[in-house]
């Protein structure tokens, strides 16, 4: 899960350290020295592929991860109901748990034929009973990070071994392309349902994927190696490496010596740097999220899983209307993508990008909350919100328009955006300072433990982070802000914007669904508990000499090599592609503007829809005559 889900998502609350307890003495977070490029590609022969990354993997344990890249590793070591399929993100009927699944016409009764032979890598078989029991649980447990996807299921039942029954309250368009990994029943059953998203998953994972989690460890390298009784073919790497770097920088430095043979979460200035470099792809792909400043919305009597914000908070500030259209209409995006992003990010007029092109809206010409680069306008709302602005900054009622805003230190683009961000906020009278912090120190802010068990009063004035949603649909995105949703992190509430957000869960009917999500957008824009200021894209670095059949997803304009599913692992082949040059392979690196954005605004001709009208068969759904 940018967060978390899936694709995650990106943020993870405190809650257990989720550290296993095994692990192997591998690469910890500061590597050890880079081996040469011969080394490396003699050790492509014993089948390991290295992955860098500079966001911790939260946890391995998809009940409570939240960030992008502990989502990749589930969607690598784990199997969906229905896995995403690479090419366009629809369900993968070749290559699921679920080799079938009809609804009915009114759309609350899904029923899933499960594939047979299927065995978990302990060697029991799977049965519907798993797939029951890992949705009883995402329902039962208050606090796991899935329970948006269960919003309206009311009971599951397994008629027999390969038949699953799920009955909801209301039609949820999510449940074909909810993100949530299938668990083993026999394994996990033994646990306490409300400890579930909080403990150490024993090791190595019991999964019908392809590979298994064998060790991990946060801030070094999580081992995954190949499950002996996968229902595939054997792929040809043996084990994937997730090396944790505390910079990206870091992780850029030895891949270029070959230490490495992909960079996971690469940054946008790279991709002219890199464009000429022989041994080193760069792949440039939409991603379905944004970039975002996050006030804290926490109301003074509490609301969802807030009690209060804390006593430090400068919510006079940070919760003024004024003060958050004002910096809204005060950021110079189409500025902040060109130098900071290196064009790469578009400007975002949004919570949805253009990477969902059958929901997308491009709000840019909205007069109320277009939110163009207009400073004079940003101080005359200040003025008329009643701040006084012959000083800098601004004071009203005694109170300094000013307040602290965090970013992490492992992304020194975000802290150049805040740079620019805080140098724009002061020409119109408000003042930003910017405070650099890790990953586990802003989470602790936002889920700073509040007066009652469970519930947190969120320490922070704002903070700048990025989301990444979920593959199929644009549902995540506009989640994260409903009331007291397991994602939560600026703890805005407000009926209305809930309201609006679940009608476009319940409703199966295309038009009406994507009505209500830009009814839901135009609330929080109107709110601004987040201020987006960039799309995001995901940029990748490949070696040239280890591996190559690389797989991106989308198949149509630029994709993305890793994070869809595990077949973009399995589908790799040792060595350098024969005879070519799989530089080619991804001609985004050679881009100085993001072609991904005009192909994802007519890719809906090209087949890249993600939802399906009232009563009508979804894409792809098999009959029974085909088993």
């Amino acid at each position: 899960m940018l967060r978390r889900n899936r694709q995650r998502t990106r943020r993870a609350a405190p809650l257990v350290a989720l550290a296993t307890a095994t692990s192997l003495a591998l690469t910890a977070a500061a590597p050890a020295p880079a081996a040469a490029p011969d080394s490396v590609r003699a050790s492509v022969g014993s089948g390991d592929h290295r992955i860098g990354h500079a966001q911790p993997i939260d946890s391995v344990n998809p009940f409570g991860q939240q960030n992008v890249i502990s989502n990749s590793v589930s969607l690598t070591a784990y199997d969906m109901l229905l896995n995403y399929r690479t090419a366009d993100g629809r369900p993968d009927l070749d290559n699921s748990l679920a080799r079938s699944y009809r609804t009915s016409k009114d759309g609350r009764t899904w029923t899933f034929r499960l594939r047979p032979g299927v065995t978990w890598s302990d060697g029991k078989p799977l049965t519907s009973a798993d797939v029951q029991w890992t949705y009883q649980a995402v329902m039962a447990n208050q606090t796991n990070v899935l329970r948006g996807y269960v919003t309206n299921v009311k009971k599951i039942t397994a008629p027999d071994p390969l038949t699953v029954v799920f009955r909801l309250s209301e039609p949820d368009a999510r449940l074909e392309s909810a993100s949530v990994p299938i668990l083993p029943r026999h394994v996990f059953a033994r646990h306490p349902v409300a400890s579930l998203d909080k403990m150490r998953i024993p090791l190595p994972a019991v999964t019908t994927a392809p590979f298994r989690i064998t060790s991990y460890q946060k801030n070094g390298t999580t081992v995954l190696d190949t499950n002996p009784r996968f229902r595939g073919d054997r792929p040809e790497v043996k084990r994937v490496l997730f090396v944790h770097y505390q910079s990206s920088q870091a992780a850029l430095r030895d891949i270029k010596l070959g230490s490495l043979d992909m960079i996971a979460d690469g940054d946008s200035s790279w991709v002219n740097k890199l464009k000429k470099d022989e041994d080193i792809t760069v792949w440039t792909a939409p991603s379905p999220g944004y970039s975002e400043i996050a006030f804290n919305s926490c109301p003074p009597g509490g609301a969802g899983s807030c009690t209060r914000p804390a006593k430090n908070v400068r919510t006079a500030v940070v919760q003024n209307p004024a003060i958050r259209k004002a910096l809204a209409w005060g950021i110079d995006r189409e500025n902040l993508s060109r130098t900071i992003y290196a064009g790469q990010n578009p400007p975002a007029d949004g919570l949805i990008s253009p990477y969902y092109s059958s929901y997308y809206r491009s709000f840019a010409e909205d007069p109320e909350v277009g939110y163009g680069y207009d400073p004079a306008r940003a101080r005359e709302i200040l003025r008329t919100g009643g701040w006084r602005c012959d000083t800098t900054p601004c004071v009203r009622n005694g109170v300094k328009a000013e307040f602290e805003m965090l970013v992490r230190s492992t992304s020194s683009q975000d802290q150049n955006a805040v740079r620019r961000i805080r140098a724009w906020a002061s020409q119109i009278g408000i003042a930003i300072t910017m405070t650099v912090v890790t990953e586990d120190a802003l989470n602790n802010t936002i889920y700073n433990p509040g007066s009652k068990k469970g519930r947190y009063a969120p320490s922070y004035d704002a903070f700048y982070w990025a989301w990444s949603g979920d593959i199929g649909t644009p549902d995540l995105n506009l989640e994260v802000l409903r009331t007291g949703n397991s994602w939560s992190d600026s703890y805005y509430s407000n009926p209305a914007y809930d309201r609006a957000s679940l009608s476009a869960v319940r409703s199966m009917d295309m038009p009406r669904r994507v009505a209500a999500m830009h009814e839901a957008q135009r609330i929080a824009l109107t709110d601004l508990p987040y201020v987006p200021t960039v799309f995001a894209v995901r940029i990748m670095l490949t070696r040239n000499d280890t591996w190559h059949a690389h797989q991106p997803s989308p198949a149509t304009g630029a994709g993305s090599p890793f994070g869809a599913n595990w077949l973009q692992l399995t589908s790799l082949r040792a060595g350098p592609a024969p005879g070519t040059v799989t530089a080619a392979a991804a001609p985004a690196a050679a881009m100085s503007t993001p072609a991904w954005l005009a192909v994802a605004l007519v890719a809906a001709g090209a087949g890249y829809l993600f939802g399906r009208r009232r009563g009508s068969a979804p894409a792809e759904v098999r009959d029974w005559t085909d088993e």
